[in-house]
């Protein structure tokens, strides 16, 4: 008779990930209850079974999607990787506590991918979007659009000082994102960036506006579409700042002058603004 003592392998004693279609080598122990009275060759054949459970990370458990404004930032990434979105709705919202900049509400702004050959990612698959804004800020220090938003102070600001205030699991599910973004008169070309938050353009919200030469690379997000925001219908796109309408950046350098940037004001529609002065600041970031 024949049985196995101990089966110990380098999951249990190593805690070592096996993904799928690849082997692990174990060590299986097997002692005889019997005494041997004779030099003899004896062949036992075991049968050994494994459970595997299936884990992001070994022992942990990401629960299955319920609601946007309630689930973990893990499952709400785990559903986008696996397509599995159907509990989440475009609009839906959910609060964000940014320590210093206090607690504010993020909405789902986008699901649907690109398919119209966009260059820029800034609308395609999970994009979710501060509702209100969270700040005021200059975008540079000197009436300047030259660099656009590659070279401006506030992206920089946004993606350091901001950023840093996320709570450590939303960081870790937002991936970073090539941005394209329009230049002003004194640039000849677009300019793109990779960032983990970025600001929108106007596409994004009105679908177009004839001072926005990066204008064709990006699309409309669905929240702004189903909201109906157009260049002339665009209450829809307004946001509060401490709880009045406020006036928020864009991330397009005005192509019409060497100073502006791109602004949504308070009723909702399109302005321009020197890159010196005080707006408000409300990026976007993507889950992939």
């Amino acid at each position: 008779t024949a049985k196995y003592t101990s089966i110990k392998n380098k999951l249990e004693n190593d805690a070592t990930v096996v993904k799928a279609k690849e082997s692990l080598n174990g060590t299986l122990t097997v002692t005889l209850d019997k005494v041997a009275t004779e030099s003899v060759t004896e062949e036992y054949t075991c049968k050994l079974e494994f459970n595997a459970v299936e884990r992001d990370t070994l022992g942990e458990y990401i629960p299955e999607p319920v609601l946007f404004t309630s689930d973990s930032w893990k499952t709400i990434q785990k559903a986008v990787q696996t397509g599995n979105t159907s509990k989440y709705n475009v609009g839906d919202t959910k609060e964000v506590d940014l320590g210093f900049f206090g607690k504010h509400m993020v909405r789902i702004s986008n699901m649907s991918e690109c398919t119209n050959g966009e260059t820029s990612e800034t609308a395609c698959g999970f994009v979710v979007e501060f509702a209100n804004i969270i700040t005021k800020q200059k975008l540079n220090s000197t009436t300047t659009n030259v660099g656009g938003w590659k070279d401006s102070e506030l992206r920089t600001y946004i993606n350091r000082t901001i950023y840093n205030f996320l709570p450590s699991e939303l960081q870790n599910v937002i991936v970073s994102t090539k941005v394209i973004s329009g230049h002003g008169n004194k640039d000849s070309t677009n300019f793109e960036t990779q960032d983990k938050l970025y600001l929108l353009n106007a596409q994004e919200v009105w679908n177009g506006n004839s001072y926005d030469a990066s204008v064709g690379t990006s699309k409309q997000l669905d929240y702004y579409k189903n909201q109906g925001v157009t260049a002339s219908s665009y209450a829809g796109a307004k946001k509060q700042y401490n709880g009045s309408n406020s006036y928020w950046w864009l991330r397009s350098a005005s192509s019409s002058s060497a100073d502006g940037f791109l602004r949504v004001i308070d009723i909702g529609g399109w302005g321009i603004r020197s890159a010196y002065d005080f707006d408000g600041v409300s990026p976007a970031f993507r889950i992939a």
